[in-house]
């Protein structure tokens, strides 16, 4: 994993002025990649790299890279896990290596197959740009954006007015570089109605996110196309337990590859858990596994984690982080955080205890419950009956008359999820239904967060999240799901696992989102992947293992921290500093964090308060 920056001219040839930005760009990211930087300067572009070393430690490494004849350049961030397999089927055809990097793969698959075929063969986590300078290549596509099929590495874009394009693993980075980095306004009405902001917006407004599993081609000329080369898909017949367990085995399997130290985050929880269940299989040495714990005993699953280690026997490390730890890291916190989140710094110590303990490479269980549905919403979700199927079966006057109701009732008694019923007016139901669940402060707040009328937010909000087709009225799981896997997992999830664990210097792998155990478990459908006493019965049948089987039993708890007692100790601190610059109303941040000590308000909405005017003070 690293950082990449550079830039695309095509109207004129790239000069000193676009090395000594990309340069800049570089130095903003050096803690993606403390092992090393090279820039490259071509006739229509330059590129830049920051190496984190994790594969082929050698010189050999080393970008940018280029094929032997030095016309065909890559800058490349993240991992091929099948990039043996390919070198094999490359080296067949003829093709002549000088690394053992998964980076080069990159360059000959290029050469052999195109980028559409390269894609198409590529199974792990990578955004990279690619310059093709060969002088045969007159015609077509001569560079290349391309991200991995579910967005867990980034990279965005940045439009000059002369034609240029200029491209980082980080929006900061390139607000460095030039780019308008004044807050967008409709990107700040989707972090409040999402927790996180929507993409392919980010929080500055002359930048934009390649969205995931997208190539984005230009030719000499500038002249741009952009295309998918990978959907979600739900279609095929239900694999039977035995070819999910060989497809999750092969993809922790491959996730294992390293020429570092690698460990793996472990709590008490099934998807941790199975991780490390199935690496266990196929590592030759005792795994290391690391867990942080608290002296909330509430929040603690140090106990758990040990007894897991204990089972897996593994070389177990836990690491104590206490409420002064998070008051001594808050301007560290904020000043990785890339984009506005409401959630991600319990990555950001996790990531921090794993880097003190030696590591460089670490695997995670995230994604697990999106993609086996761990979350407590799938239930009445897909159970096809109850009282959410009931309202989706009214008519939209009946539906609107309900969730105003609801919405009024919440906001009297001061219960989010009530006051969130608002979203169902005006929208698709599943669309509404996503908000329902996932969203983060009600219309109402954002309103008056903002001083907007009904009609600006609404306006905003469609901007924001564009919504979808309006469907035949029925609760719908699996587009449920999609919008989970493209708003809540993209945009929030591994946006700050790779932004906090990169401000460490460390790479975070996620084997639960291989595009290939997607696939096969999208084809589970939604009602069997649930069971009444049972969480994720499908992914525990799939892991084979008794302990597994019995966290799987206990209650979800899910990844937390104690921020609500720690916030609370220090709110009058925040709350100044959340009120010292941004452009929320004053009055309404106050009344949210009086709302947070009366015990009315969830605690990451006070927080995103701070968030907000931080990042803001930042652009």
């Amino acid at each position: 994993m690293c950082g990449i920056a550079g830039i695309f001219s095509p109207s004129r040839p790239a000069d000193g002025a676009d090395v000594s930005l990309v340069r800049a760009m570089l130095d903003i990211q050096r803690h993606r990649g403390p092992d090393g930087a090279g820039v490259e300067s071509l006739p229509r572009a330059v590129l830049g790299h920051r190496r984190l070393s994790i594969i082929d430690l050698s010189e050999a490494g080393r970008q940018p890279m280029s094929n032997a004849e030095g016309d065909v350049w890559l800058s490349f961030n993240g991992e091929i896990y099948n990039y043996l397999e390919l070198r094999r089927e490359l080296a067949a055809a003829g093709r002549v290596f000088r690394s053992g990097t998964d980076s080069e793969v990159l360059i000959h698959g290029y050469q052999e197959w195109g980028i559409d075929g390269l894609c198409a063969r590529l199974r792990g986590m990578y955004a990279f740009a690619l310059c093709d300078d060969r002088p045969d290549r007159q015609e077509g596509e001569v560079f290349f954006l391309v991200r991995d099929r579910l967005g867990i590495k980034p990279v965005y874009l940045a439009r000059r007015p002369d034609g240029a394009v200029m491209f980082a693993s980080e929006v900061k980075a390139l607000i460095a570089a030039g780019a308008d980095g004044s807050v967008d306004p409709t990107a700040l009405v989707g972090f409040l109605c999402l927790g996180s902001v929507p993409h392919p917006r980010t929080w500055a407004r002359g930048v934009e996110c390649l969205p995931p599993a997208q190539i984005l081609g230009f030719d000499r000329a500038g002249r741009e196309r952009a295309r998918r080369y990978w959907t979600v898909s739900f279609e095929g017949p239900e694999p039977s337990r035995e070819e999910m367990a060989a497809e999750l085995e092969t993809a922790v399997r491959q996730h294992l590859l390293s020429d570092v130290p690698l460990g793996i985050f472990l709590s008490g929880g099934v998807d941790s858990a199975g991780v490390v269940a199935m690496a266990r299989r196929s590592a030759a040495a005792p795994l290391v596994t690391l867990t942080v714990s608290f002296d909330e005993n509430e929040f603690n699953e140090g106990e758990a984690a040990r007894r897991l280690a204990a089972h897996f026997g593994t070389d177990h490390r836990e690491v104590r982080v206490r409420a002064g730890d998070f008051l001594d890291e808050i301007h560290a916190v904020l000043g990785a955080m890339d984009q506005p989140t409401a959630d991600g710094v319990n990555t950001y110590f996790v990531s921090r205890a794993a880097r003190e303990a030696g590591l460089t490479v670490v695997l995670s269980g995230l994604g697990g419950d999106e993609v086996f549905f761990g979350y407590p919403h799938y239930r009445p979700l897909a159970s096809g009956s109850g009282p959410l199927h009931t309202l989706a079966g009214r008519s939209p006057a009946v539906r609107r008359l309900v969730s105003a109701g609801a919405g009024a009732w919440g906001s009297l008694r001061g219960e989010e999820r009530w006051r969130r019923f608002a979203y169902l007016q005006g929208r698709p139901l599943n669309d509404g239904l996503y908000l329902l669940f996932r969203g983060f402060f009600a219309p109402q707040q954002v309103r008056g967060l903002l001083d907007l009328t009904e009609p600006e937010f609404r306006t905003a909000l469609d901007e924001a999240f564009p919504p979808g087709a309006a469907g035949n009225g029925h609760v719908d799981a699996t587009l449920f799901q999609r919008h989970e896997l493209a708003r809540y997992l993209h945009d929030q999830l591994l946006r700050d696992s790779d932004v906090f664990s990169m401000a460490h210097s460390l790479e975070l792998r996620v084997p639960y989102l291989d595009h290939e155990v997607i696939g096969l478990a999208n084809r589970i459908p939604p009602a069997r992947k649930l069971a009444e006493t049972m969480n994720k019965p499908r992914l525990v049948e799939a892991i084979g293992d008794p302990l597994v089987e019995e966290a799987a039993r206990h209650p979800k708890r899910g990844f937390t921290f104690p921020f609500k007692h720690w916030l609370s100790s220090h709110s009058a601190a925040l709350e100044r500093e959340a009120l010292a610059a941004g452009p929320l109303r004053p009055d309404a941040v106050s009344k949210l964090w009086s709302g947070f000590r009366r015990g009315r308000l969830h605690w990451s909405r006070a927080w995103a308060t701070a968030v907000v005017a931080a990042k803001s003070a930042a652009s």
